[in-house]
């Protein structure tokens, strides 16, 4: 097994998310699959969602 850092990116109606994650996994392709599965284990959990850094820029 190997540790990676995976980054997923979704473009949504009104941004872009990512979500960046580590993980062990024997392929990269498992372990795109095991970042998004925690991704969805997160979501179910919005009670511990807290914005800890940002950029802001005018535009």
């Amino acid at each position: 097994m190997s540790a990676y850092k995976i980054t997923l990116k979704s473009e949504l109606k009104r941004g872009t998310f990512y979500w960046v994650t580590n993980v062990n996994a024997e392929s990269e392709d498992e372990a795109v699959t095991a970042a998004e599965h925690l991704f969805l284990e997160q979501l179910a959990k919005t009670n511990e969602w807290d914005f800890s850094d940002y950029d802001a820029e005018k535009i």
